[in-house]
């Protein structure tokens, strides 16, 4: 497929996100259900309520951490606009690891927003750096406009929330985009840097968790040791190892 047009490809991409958009349009709106926010762990840990929910967010906090310091001295490796785009995703994780352990603490959903919030640099971020890897810095412009539709996304479902008439699709759809392109993007073009594979292994740590969160009870009923939402937690944050510990490699000999 490589050795398709860039033309072709990029059609192929954009045909998928309009067809996705008009489905989406024709749904009618889902709101969010409030069952969403009853986890099958709600065992404390030292006085902290859902204690294992709340915890797991480390492994976001330790991705993002790492990242940002192995990214700040990659400036030999990386252009300008490339380790933008990797601190936005890092960063973004950072960020992810405080709100969702914020809402973990408890959940209902006017403390999901600071959840939902932060997730969208991270997936805005995670976009951009496969972009900037395959094309160079000059398209991290993209996370502009990336953080622009992902944050109205949970605007608008938080507004539609408040006025009872709840819709989640738009913000679902922008979620489920975000795996898709990016799983199309590495698909489809070379990497300049040779990180597909942490890459892939980071969208296949996410695609996990979503199944993890799906199986929130049944996993948590197998002897009652760890929940699925704790699971997920824990998958998608350490997903991200692989690639920080890639541009760690990365820096010491600088790619021509």
């Amino acid at each position: 497929m490589r050795e398709w047009s860039v033309a072709t490809r990029w059609r192929i991409i954009a045909a998928i996100c309009i067809a996705a958009v008009l489905v989406v349009g024709f749904l009618a709106p889902i709101p969010q259900s409030q069952s969403y926010h009853h986890f099958a762990d709600q065992r404390p840990i030292g006085g902290i309520p859902h204690g294992f929910d709340v915890l797991s967010n480390l492994a976001f906090l330790l991705s993002g951490v790492l990242g940002l310091l192995f990214v700040a001295k990659a400036r030999p490796v990386f252009d300008a606009g490339t380790r933008w785009a990797f601190a936005t995703l890092f960063f973004g994780l950072l960020l992810t690891s405080l709100g969702s352990g914020y809402y973990h603490l408890s959940p209902d959903n006017q403390h999901l927003v600071f959840d939902r919030l932060p997730m969208i640099v991270a997936m805005s971020g995670c976009v951009g750096v496969v972009i900037a890897d395959r094309f160079g810095g000059k398209g991290a412009w993209s996370i502009l406009a990336l953080l622009a539709l992902g944050f109205w996304t949970v605007f608008q479902w938080n507004a539609s929330e408040q006025a009872g008439r709840g819709d989640l699709r738009w913000y679902a759809l922008y979620q489920g985009l975000v795996i898709l392109v990016g799983a199309l993007l590495l698909l489809l073009f070379s990497s300049r840097n040779g990180l597909t594979q942490p890459f892939v292994i980071a969208v296949a740590g996410n695609v996990l968790a979503k199944i993890f969160e799906l199986l929130d009870r049944p996993i948590f009923a197998l002897g009652e040791i760890v929940s699925g939402h704790t699971l997920k937690h824990l998958s998608a944050g350490l997903a991200f190892l692989p690639l920080v510990f890639a541009i760690r490699q990365l820096r010491r000999e600088p790619i021509t």
